[in-house]
Order: structure tokens, then C-alpha cells, then sequence
């Protein structure tokens, strides 16, 4: 692999394409021990912070799993969940996202309390109306400045989590504490209009266009684990998602 030859893909996304056709090709089987990070950075010539981007990229995709002083190992996926995984498209988070743009992503939690749900988070947790949610409140920045406005509801098992954990991932925050980690959902992606709380936090005028974003997502045990809402200001942000295969 020529970590120099030219690409429209950032360095990170290349080298995860390759050590995820490797998996998939059978190069490392289920259960075998991946290329420390030292290993992969001498044999592709790429930096240490592209190989760690590449290697929690595939995490994320669940082909690769890291033990805690043991190293990074092939996860063991079964086959229809390989076979589908070649043919969706997988929507990267926002800093993913931010990061393949070469940009620089932070968040801010600027809100957490306990709320009454909405008929439909009523509907999809299982709870009633008169039941409560944690609500979370997120700013997230692109080289410091605001982006985006994210509001995430969980279930109460999780309203111990602080602003401190939650100004990093959310995903390794849930599995850090509670072993949760996100598996199936739905995502809906449109345009709304800026309220007065958005149109502050995000330096726009009210009623502008936004992009919106809805998550509705269920953990590895089939149980509803939050839904997020995300205003995104589409004129400083562009939301990519990485096609593994495209069919004509």
C-alpha cells in the first residue's frame, strides 16, 4: 500500500478499507491477533494517529475489537452480518465525520435533566407520558466553532453519567460504564427551521434552515437505548457517509 498515492479519502479511511478487506478475505480470521499500532504504522508508512483513527474506525464497524493490554483482535461476526455490512452504507458519527474532513471536532454538554417524554419517546422506550427520560444536551464545535446542537434521550438507568463523560463519546461511555454498546436503528435525515434556543447557540438568525438528524437506536441486547435529535448549520458542515461497495 502507497501511503502517497492520491486518494479523495483521507489516509484513515484508506488504510481501514484495506485491513477491512484483509478481514474480510480471510488475511485475519475471527479471533486473531491484529498488527500492534507500531507494526502497521512501519509496514504502511503511515503516522500513529492514522492507524489509531483506522483501527477505532473499524471498532466502530465491529470488525475489530481492543482488550486492554492485550491488543486489537478480529471480531467474530457472523456471516450474514459480514455479507450485509458489504453492502450498507455505514453513516459516520460526527467526529468521525469531522475528522475525515480534516477538521477538528469538540462537545460541550451544556444541559442534563431528568424530562417527561413526548408521546413517541413514550412509544419507542416502552415507558408512559407520565414516566421520566435523562435528557442530554450537547453543543458540538468544528475547529471551535458551533456546528451543531444535539439533544439525546436515554433511559434513567443512565442518568449517573456526568458532563465530563459525556463531553467525550457517548458509545464509549455507555460501554465503559454499563457494558451498552449500540447495535440496530433507524436514521432520518431533513430540514428544520431555527428556534430561538438553536438560532443562540449556534450564532444563526431564528428560522434559519438547519439539517436535521434523528437517531432512533437499540443496543446489542435488542433494547431501546436513546434517540438524539441534531440541528446541524449545513452552510459550515457537510454530512458524509462511507460507501464500503456501490451498486450500479
Amino acid at each position: 500500500m502507497n501511503p502517497d498515492a492520491p486518494s479523495n479519502n483521507p489516509l484513515y479511511i484508506e488504510l481501514a478499507d484495506k485491513l477491512r478487506a484483509d478481514i474480510e478475505t480471510g488475511v485475519y480470521a475471527p479471533g486473531d491477533r491484529m498488527p500492534s499500532e507500531p507494526t502497521l504504522c512501519r509496514t504502511t508508512g503511515h503516522s500513529r494517529s492514522t492507524v489509531r483513527k483506522a483501527l477505532q474506525l473499524l471498532v466502530g464497524q465491529g470488525y475489530v475489537t481492543k482488550s486492554q493490554g492485550k491488543g486489537t483482535f478480529v471480531s467474530e461476526l457472523p456471516q450474514r452480518v459480514e455479507a450485509a455490512s458489504k453492502m450498507t452504507p455505514t453513516f459516520l458519527s460526527f467526529t468521525e465525520n469531522a475528522l475525515s474532513l480534516g477538521a477538528t471536532p469538540t462537545t460541550r454538554t451544556i444541559d442534563l435533566r431528568n424530562t417527561t417524554p413526548t408521546p413517541g419517546l413514550a412509544e419507542f422506550f416502552g415507558v408512559t407520558e407520565s414516566d421520566e427520560l435523562f435528557e442530554v444536551t450537547r453543543l458540538r464545535s468544528v475547529n471551535g466553532e458551533p456546528i451543531m446542537l444535539e439533544t439525546i434521550w436515554l433511559p434513567l438507568a443512565y442518568a449517573d453519567l456526568t458532563g465530563e463523560e459525556l463531553d467525550g463519546s457517548l458509545y464509549q461511555s455507555l460501554k465503559a460504564r454499563y457494558g451498552k454498546e449500540p447495535s440496530t436503528g433507524t436514521k432520518s435525515i431533513g430540514i428544520c427551521y431555527a428556534n430561538s434556543r438553536e438560532a443562540f447557540q449556534l450564532g444563526v438568525e431564528r428560522d434559519s434552515p438547519l439539517m436535521l438528524i434523528e437517531d432512533h437506536v437499540f443496543d446489542q441486547d435488542g433494547v431501546p437505548l436513546h434517540v438524539s435529535k441534531q440541528v446541524l448549520r449545513g452552510d459550515k458542515h457537510q454530512y458524509s457517509m462511507h460507501m464500503p461497495r456501490v451498486i450500479s
